[in-house]
């Protein structure tokens, strides 16, 4: 990736409320200029002496620029007044041609006192810059533990059928309308979404096994869902608090950044919600009455609930409020201090606890559907922040996040300062993704990207990197891991933003992962800090998922895509040939049938679990075969239809060592090597 540098019109945080006081009191520029290079100097010195490393800091390469120019203020200064005394002591011992090279040092330092203008270096001050490339941890460099039935698995799902491409996206003609989005299209991605996750032939026995995986996580028992349990639905719904038309709670337009009026803000499209709330009603048969859509901070705009209540009339349309002649649910309440932030005020002083709508508190599970986007404070805005709109009404600051700013990236200017870009600080993003009734308690996390944003108060724009060439992303991504999901698309938006400039730098903020880094491993939290998001003295676990990056912007690959015994994400995709696993090797050159052909644990012992996806409808032959030939069992053989499958392979009573695992799809053959231990 290219290396850029971007210029931020902020000093840190500290310097800046100090440099605004100055202003306040309408001292001269010299003035200010001498005040705040002697307030940079001491906090770099302070900041810096006791950890060197950190002079390579964001916020220290933001105080150098106005303590160097400070310094050299002195240095010209002093200097000429000292080379002018000199001079004269010459002229009165008459050395005069010491005298006058002394004289002429005194103009020189003179000159560049005067060139240096106060109120350029406090201008210039301003500016700070970071590196705009890779992130410290690499390539293919996973850190933490991945979970879900295949772990660290995230599915791609993508198909330009799923959008209208000439959407203009206002108010007129925008993103949620049904007119711009083919149902039937995205109800297929869903499908297979589900299918590449739970790894079964159907959506109902993939969900069943997600159901069982995340029980067996949450309780110790691999249980199915039960009829009397209440799944939550949080979708990104988040500006409804304010483009929202009060009578009947539709969307209202914005000007976008780009200057087009009466723009539709992207969210979590009305389309994805129907496609999942589908398969959990018709192929789970899940009762309508124990499904809640809701976004409590603000509600559930018109164009989602009205689309779900014409298909599904008893699924239940969560609001704060009582807009019951809308079809709408009122929540019961709220419940009190459901979340207590881990850093206990030193970060964010004005956010001790929040409250949470009891449906989401008492819920058995959540599916967390949110939007693709850029973000001007956080660099991109995924599942965790979605939970900035999960709390209720807070003290001094009403139904809104500003108090949780401080935990962020940028804490008070959008796209302007970067104070908190330091690995290691406390983030508030990894307490929600911790806490036990929020991110610990979601079943399946989607983000629906079958649009993508580049802000969160803005429109979707089409993305113009491969394979999406000047169309709308048209994707689904879905994972049991959310460390895992959102470091897949954290790379998709930095990928994209490195080409797209409406995107301008939001994901290459510095330190943009860091809340991942913290919710991977335990290791990379924060000293002094000890995530308790619950504030019931236990800390969250270790590992909530893992954590790596891409090999490149072009193959998109991950450590299980590189190999079978990767520790890292298995990036899948469907189609399959958006992201290449390298471990499969052919007999010929064809693969016209078969596609993400897998075999784990790898080696095994008593069984594996043999998993491949189908393009086509076909005739299908799976053996295990020795080294020299030999069928030792018969798999599978059978006619099937197009689709994710997944097969078991008993290998007891086999010798140990390495074995051929071939499959047949209409004679195309491939094979992998599953060894035996």
């Amino acid at each position: 990736m290219k290396q850029h540098t971007k210029n931020i019109d902020s000093f840190p945080k500290r310097l800046d409320k100090i440099k605004r006081f100055f202003l306040s009191l309408k001292l001269s520029n010299r003035t200010i200029f001498i005040l705040m290079g002697i307030a940079a100097t001491i906090w770099f010195l302070i900041r810096v002496i006791p950890k060197p490393q950190r002079a390579y800091y964001p916020c220290m390469r933001a105080a150098a620029p106005i303590m160097s120019g400070f310094i050299i203020y002195l240095l010209t200064l002093g200097g000429s007044v000292v080379f002018f005394r000199k001079s004269l002591s010459r002229f009165r011992q008459a050395h005069y041609k010491k005298a006058l090279f002394l004289a002429f040092i005194s103009i020189v330092l003179l000159v560049a006192f005067a060139i240096k203008d106060t109120r350029n270096a406090l201008a210039t001050s301003d500016n700070i810059t970071w590196t705009r490339g890779v992130f410290p941890d690499g390539q293919n460099n996973p850190m933490g533990t991945g979970f879900g039935i295949f772990p660290g698995r995230v599915a791609w799902i993508m198909n330009k059928a799923a959008t209208n491409e000439n959407c203009t996206d206002v108010l007129t003609d925008a993103f949620f309308m049904a007119k711009n989005n083919d149902q039937d299209t995205i109800n297929t991605m869903a499908d297979n979404g589900i299918k590449l996750i739970g790894g079964s032939t159907t959506v109902k026995g993939s969900w069943d096994a997600i159901f069982r995986s995340f029980n067996k996580k949450k309780t110790g028992t691999a249980s199915a869902y039960s009829p009397t349990q209440t799944i939550f639905i949080k979708i990104n719904n988040g500006q409804a608090g304010w483009a929202i038309n009060s009578s009947d709670l539709s969307e209202t337009g914005v000007t976008s950044s780009t200057g087009v009026k009466n723009a539709a803000i992207t969210e979590t499209t009305p389309a994805t919600v129907l496609a999942i709330v589908r398969q959990l009603v018709d192929s789970c048969n899940i009762p309508q009455e124990k499904i809640y859509v809701g976004e409590p901070m603000t509600h559930v705009y018109k164009s989602t609930s009205d689309i779900i209540l014409a298909k599904y009339p008893r699924v239940k349309i969560l609001d704060k409020e009582n807009h019951t002649s809308l079809g709408r649910t009122t929540s019961t309440g709220w419940t009190e201090k459901a979340i207590v932030y881990s850093d206990y005020g030193t970060v964010m002083p004005d956010a001790i606890n929040d409250a949470l709508m009891n449906e989401m508190y008492n819920a058995n599970y959540q599916i967390n559907i949110a939007a693709l986007k850029a973000h001007a404070r956080t660099g991109v805005t995924l599942c965790a922040k979605q939970h900035f709109g999960s709390h209720g009404n807070h003290p001094g600051y009403g139904w809104g996040s500003f108090y949780l700013h401080e935990g962020l990236i940028c804490v008070e200017n959008d796209d302007m300062s970067a104070p908190r870009g330091e690995y290691r600080s406390y983030r508030v993003l990894t307490d929600l993704m911790g806490h036990e009734k929020l991110g610990r308690n979601t079943l399946l996390f989607i983000v629906d990207g079958l649009w993508g944003g580049i802000e969160s108060t803005d429109m979707a724009v089409k993305w113009q990197t491969a394979p999406f060439n000047n169309d709308w992303p048209n994707s689904l991504f879905m994972s049991q891991d959310e460390v895992a999901i959102e470091s897949v698309c954290i790379d998709m938006l930095r990928s994209e933003a490195n080409t797209n400039k409406a995107f301008k730098d939001r994901p290459f903020f510095p330190a943009i992962d860091d809340y991942l880094h913290q919710a991977a491993d335990i290791n990379n939290w924060p000293k002094g800090i000890a995530y308790d998001p619950e504030g019931n003295r236990t800390t969250m676990p270790a590992s909530l998922g893992v954590h790596e990056h891409w090999n490149n912007d072009t193959k998109k690959q991950y450590s299980k895509d590189l190999n079978p015994n990767g520790k890292g994400i298995d990036l899948v995709s469907y189609p399959s040939n958006l992201v290449l696993h390298e471990n499969v090797t052919s007999l010929n050159s064809g693969t016209k049938y078969t596609s993400n052909f897998n075999v784990y644990p790898n080696p095994c012992t008593d069984e594996a679990t043999l998993s491949y996806q189908l393009t086509e409808n076909a005739r299908v032959d799976i053996d295990l075969v020795s080294l020299d030939g030999r069928i030792m069992k018969h798999i599978k053989q059978m006619q099937l239809a197009a689709g994710s499958y997944m097969d078991k392979i008993d290998v007891n009573g086999l010798k140990k060592g390495i074995y051929i695992c071939r499959i047949a799809a209409n004679n195309e053959l491939r094979t992998i090597k599953l060894e035996i231990r």
